[in-house]
Formats: structure tokens, sequence, C-alpha cells
């Protein structure tokens, strides 16, 4: 019989609500209606899995310290959104003790390029492509799902989607010809990656561990 497994990244506690492993606080970052901060969302996310964000979640509530410098940072950039470059360039100012690494793979191996980033230990943060109406948004990668030891899907948390319960993700992209598919509770959709941030820890790439 065929083997489904699903690898989660170490630093989530699944449960009836996602958390961070060390701490057992919420991760899930939702995006509003209004806004285009999925991207910031995610690095908020990517940034509190890694150990340098202590609450992803209420990041306006924080008066002082790394959280507040976090939204001191994100807010003139919330309502246009980040593209890769732009939110290589946040990570590095953020001065977090996190490096970004804008992934150059071709397009058709982007998503193998962040199945390796995130066996390393590293969040990923992608750009997912709607081929319909050409339309991008953030999402992050928190686990893959392999069918024989052949990826077969991304598992992302979408900030723009609802707050994933009794689940590792809220969002799927699956990989079937002719095209691959995100899927939500909402339906699905063909979709592809369009760009990518892995976020490292800064000490690892000083070190030479786990970085290019």
């Amino acid at each position: 019989m065929p083997a489904l497994i699903q690898k989660l990244h170490p630093a989530l506690y699944p449960g009836a609500r996602l958390m961070l492993d060390d701490t057992r606080r919420p991760v899930f970052s939702q995006q509003g209606d209004w806004d285009a901060g999925s991207a910031l969302h995610c690095a908020a996310m990517a940034l509190a899995m890694l150990g340098k964000l202590f609450d992803p979640v209420d990041v306006r509530g924080y008066s002082s310290g790394p959280v507040a410098h976090f939204w001191d940072r994100a807010w003139p950039h919330y309502l246009h959104g980040l593209t890769p470059s732009e939110l290589a360039a946040f990570v590095w100012e953020l001065d977090a003790g996190a490096q970004p690494v804008q992934l150059e793979d071709p397009a058709d191996e982007l998503a193998h390029a962040c199945s390796q980033e995130l066996a390393a230990g590293w969040p990923v943060v992608v750009w997912i492509v709607n081929r319909r109406t050409d339309e991008r948004h953030a999402a992050l990668v928190v686990g893959i799902e392999e069918h024989d030891a052949i990826l077969t899907a991304l598992l992302l948390l979408d900030p723009a989607g609802a707050a994933p319960v009794l689940a590792v993700c809220n969002a799927r992209l699956e990989f079937r010809k002719p095209h691959a598919s995100y899927i939500t509770a909402e339906g699905s959709m063909p979709a592809g990656v369009d760009g990518a941030v892995s976020i490292r820890l800064l000490d690892a790439c000083t070190t030479g561990a786990g970085c290019a």
C-alpha cells in the first residue's frame, strides 16, 4: 500500500489550535479583509517559529521590545504588501537575528527548494499565483506531504484563510498534472509558486550550518 507521510516544521505543536512547541502560544496570524499584508503576517509567524518573535498574533499590543519593533517596521507596508525582494529587505532591516534568503530556483523547481529549506528547519514564505486571475498572495510553508517519498503537496498557513482547527494547515498546494492546485476550505484553483523567501537563523548561517 502506498505510504503517505506529512512532515511538519519542528517548532510547531498540533492540537485543537496550532501552537508554538516551546511556548504553547498560538502561531496563526490572520490577515484582514482590507489589507495586503499577507507577507508581513507570514514573516511574523516565521520569526516566531525561529524563536525571534514572542507573539506573532497580537503585534499591536506591545509598547516595547521585539514585537513592538516588528509592528513599527511593518505598519507602513501593511496596505500595499511586499514582493519577495521587499520582504527580504524588510527582514534584514528588522535586525532580529534572522537572515532572509530569496530562492532563485526556476519556477517549476521552487516547491522542491521550499521542501529542502523546511527540512533544514527554515520556514519559507511563498507567493502563490492564481493562474485564472494572475493574482498573487503570500503563504507560509509549515510542512510537506510525500507519497512514496515523492513530494506531492506543500502544507501552508494562509493568513487570508480561517485559523486551522484540529489541523496543521489551512491551505495546500498539491502537485497534479497538468497543473498544481491551491486548495482551501473555500475551494481549489489552478496555481503555482511565484517567488519564495526562506528565513534562516543568522547564527546558524554565520557558522555555516544549513546555509548555502
